[in-house]
């Protein structure tokens, strides 16, 4: 049983000196090491930081009937004004205007 781990052993090392002697080889495990680091250490990071009310703001859970009712009142804020302000405008001065005016106004809105 002895036997076969060192053997085993002696195996991976000599497959380890075999790939890691070329410097091509090398590099390519610096990097994966480093980027491997790197993606472990964000997340114990992420680990560490406390949860807050502000945390859910990005994934919007559908049975959060208050959240889901601003999202559909902000919504509602936006075509509200665009009716009142940009249509309502657009109607009164159309009463005022002539037909070559009216159709100067429509290739301006065209255009935008």
């Amino acid at each position: 049983m002895a036997k076969n781990k060192s053997l085993l052993l002696a195996g991976l090392a000599a497959g380890a000196y075999a790939y890691f002697s070329k410097k091509e080889n090398r590099d390519k495990a610096i990097v994966a090491f480093n980027n491997t680091k790197s993606k472990v250490n964000a997340y114990i990071d992420s680990q560490k930081h406390q949860k807050s009310d502000l945390t859910p703001a990005g994934h919007p859970d559908p049975y959060d009937i208050p959240d889901n009712n601003m999202v559909d009142e902000g919504a509602m804020t936006s075509v509200q004004y665009y009716n009142e302000e940009v249509q309502d405008k657009s109607k009164k001065s159309s009463k005022d205007t002539t037909d070559a005016e009216k159709k100067s106004n429509l290739n301006d809105q065209i255009t935008l």
